[in-house]
């Protein structure tokens, strides 16, 4: 019988950025200025759990996210269950946890969120494909991957001390 490895990413840092998000974007105002802490959240617990496990957790933060839209309730929960079923299947084919990878990892795992969102939130709630994507989500992504490899270079640091 063969011993597991130990997580990479605790549920506590998971739980964090949660809050975190939730935090920046609400609680103090930043809006979409914060970084999207519940795709950096959910790509890294994905890389931990089971593709179903994932993809409840993509739709539990797609669900805490509708909660604050009016507009395009539902949009999120889609985007974040395929996301997490998406990731954890990636999870299975690529293995790397280079800051290259992970930054490419956290970058499309983002432009692929945002794509659904834009693909289910409908035609009445969404702006022209080309607005929305050239400077906004190439951005956008950028921004959570940097953020992403900050993250899970924190994680595995403090992982290896434990």
């Amino acid at each position: 019988m063969q011993a597991q490895a130990a997580p990479r990413v605790s549920w506590t840092l998971i739980l964090f950025l949660v809050v975190l998000h939730l935090f920046l974007r609400l609680t103090l105002g930043y809006g979409h200025s914060a970084p999207d802490l519940f795709v950096v959240a959910l790509l890294l617990a994905t890389r931990e759990v089971s593709l179903g496990t994932g993809s409840l957790l993509g739709l539990l933060l797609g669900i805490l996210e509708d909660g604050f839209s009016v507009v395009s309730f539902g949009a999120h929960a889609f985007s974040f269950s395929v996301l997490g079923l998406v990731s954890g299947r990636i999870r299975d084919i690529f293995v790397g946890d280079s800051a290259i990878f992970m930054a490419a990892y956290f970058f499309l795992g983002k432009f692929l969120r945002d794509l659904l969102y834009w693909i289910a939130v409908g035609d009445l709630a969404r702006d022209p494909f080309i607005d929305i994507f050239l400077p906004d989500a190439l951005l956008a992504a950028t921004y959570v991957g940097l953020v992403g490899v900050g993250v899970s270079m924190v994680s595995e640091t403090t992982s290896r001390r434990v």
